[in-house]
């Protein structure tokens, strides 16, 4: 009883939700790997509830391509992501894969996901102490483990023109480990935990106002783990090159975000005000993101052009 008074545990995820998930979308659902033309690298760092010590620092970098072989499009991808609380840091480094199918209105993709996490701490056993004490900094705690799992996920996609809409299922096996418990000091030396299914559901539309002037509405919902969770965001372009928009996340808080794109590389910054969670102690979460897109040449041989012996 005095550690649930002490230690609030406010729906603890393994997938923790960011601010732009949009731009390393691929790292939540496989299946959209290869929706572009482009090789997309994309890289996001987010510096989670400043003010609370040993709080979560989360990096996530995503490449996607498309590749053609056996005369199909396919796409393919890596995703790798570390994240820090303390001295302890997981990782995760995972290939992706999808079949793409067209359709009338667009491409219908199918994704599978398969790597291995290097777990140093159980993300699901986060929470906040230091409530007794109106003056001491407030801490983010969790319970060590050390485990190397397989991570297994899959998912489907669409693509348009103009919009994209996806459903992934992560972490289909629930990988499984035992959570050593120093810091509840209980009986037990260790709890069975499990890295438990989480379901994403991804959708964007750009709405094109002028031909410099276009507006992105999107969601995100999160579901798993007994906890379901919505994100809106509505993000601005303008010339190709501006951008900048808010975010409104259901029992978290709310956010803006702004950024510019130079020589075809865009950067955005974001930043969360928490009114709820354990995010409510805290002073804000600040997120960083790189992304660069470049063409690249599919993977077929082009015909070498031949001089007629007539001509020489």
């Amino acid at each position: 009883m005095m550690i649930c008074c002490s230690i609030p545990q406010l729906h603890a995820q393994w997938d923790a939700p960011l601010s732009r998930y949009w731009t390393v979308k691929g790292h939540y659902n496989p299946a959209f790997a290869g929706s572009s033309e482009m090789i997309d690298f994309s890289l996001l760092y987010r510096y989670q509830w400043a003010g609370i010590r040993y709080a979560p620092q989360r990096a996530i970098l995503n490449a996607l391509m498309p590749i053609d072989f056996l005369g199909r499009r396919h796409g393919a991808g890596v995703t790798a992501y570390t994240t820090t609380a303390g001295n302890l840091r997981n990782s995760l480094l995972a290939a992706q894969y999808s079949y793409i199918l067209p359709t009338r209105h667009g491409n219908l993709h199918f994704g599978l996901h398969a790597g291995i996490h290097d777990l140093a701490f159980d993300e699901g056993s986060s929470r906040i102490s230091g409530n007794d004490n109106q003056k001491a900094q407030p801490s983010y705690i969790v319970e060590g483990v050390k485990r190397q799992l397989p991570d297994l996920g899959a998912g489907i996609a669409w693509q348009g023109d103009n919009g994209y809409a996806g459903l992934s299922l992560l972490h289909l096996n629930q990988p499984s480990f035992q959570a050593q418990n120093d810091t509840l000091d209980l009986q037990s030396d260790s709890l069975k935990s499990i890295i438990p299914r989480s379901i994403h559901f991804m959708a964007g539309y750009n709405i094109r106002l002028s031909h410099s002037f276009a507006i992105e509405p999107m969601v995100w919902v999160q579901a798993g783990n007994g906890n379901t969770q919505l994100q809106t965001t509505l993000r601005a372009v303008v010339a190709d090159r501006y951008s900048g928009g808010l975010f409104w996340r259901s029992g978290d808080g709310y956010g803006f975000f702004f950024g510019t794109t130079l020589e075809g590389i865009e950067f955005e910054y974001g930043y969360d005000h928490h009114t709820g969670g354990m995010g409510k102690l805290s002073r804000g979460s600040h997120e960083l993101t790189l992304r660069y897109r470049f063409a690249t040449e599919r993977w077929s041989s082009k015909r070498q052009p031949q001089k007629s012996i007539r001509l020489l």
